[in-house]
């Protein structure tokens, strides 16, 4: 079966989400990283005199995140040499977001609940794994696509689903101990 580059780009971007929670925390103390700010702090680090906020150091950020997303609240800004990210809250969701110094979109990641997936997966979840329960759900957008990931739990383990326009992909389960 011949997949689309959408689909591809959406596995590959599932694929290191689901695999980079270490690298993420390893990156968060790097030295590389400045600091986290909210996005109402405007000016520098008592700690180190050269940081600044993404919004201080970096307007264009800021103005295209809020285009991107503008209902977002409680913005946490941490910034890099190279990209930037914030945490935000977006009609009661918790997001992720990765933008470039120019202000270009990454990804964004956010939570979802069953009602917040499409209807064609929480349908799907609803009938073909009718003795689960809805563990995590994200929605994630990156390179132009959307996809959805759900991770579902019974009293014997865990099922990680991804849905994208392309439908409905097991990519892995996880038996609970004994």
């Amino acid at each position: 079966m011949t997949q689309s580059p959408k689909a591809i780009a959406a596995t590959i971007l599932l694929t290191i989400v689901c695999s980079t929670s270490i690298f993420a925390q390893e990156m968060y103390t790097s030295t590389s990283i400045k600091t986290v700010y909210p996005a109402t702090t405007i000016s520098t680090a008592e700690e180190n005199n050269s940081s600044k906020t993404a919004v201080a150091a970096n307007p264009v950020i800021a103005a295209k995140f809020s285009t991107l997303v503008p209902g977002a609240t409680d913005l946490q800004w941490t910034v890099s040499d190279a990209n930037c990210w914030v945490s935000f809250i977006n009609n009661g969701r918790k997001g992720k977001a990765s933008l470039t110094l120019k202000g270009k979109m990454n990804y964004m990641i956010t939570d979802c609940t069953m009602e917040q997936l499409p209807g064609a997966f929480s349908k799907a979840i609803k009938t073909q794994y009718a003795s689960y329960q809805l563990f995590n759900a994200i929605e994630i957008k990156a390179y132009k696509s959307v996809a959805y990931q759900a991770i579902i739990e019974d009293a014997q383990g865990y099922i990680t689903l991804k849905y994208t326009e392309e439908g409905i992909e097991e990519v892995q389960q996880v038996k609970k101990p004994d």
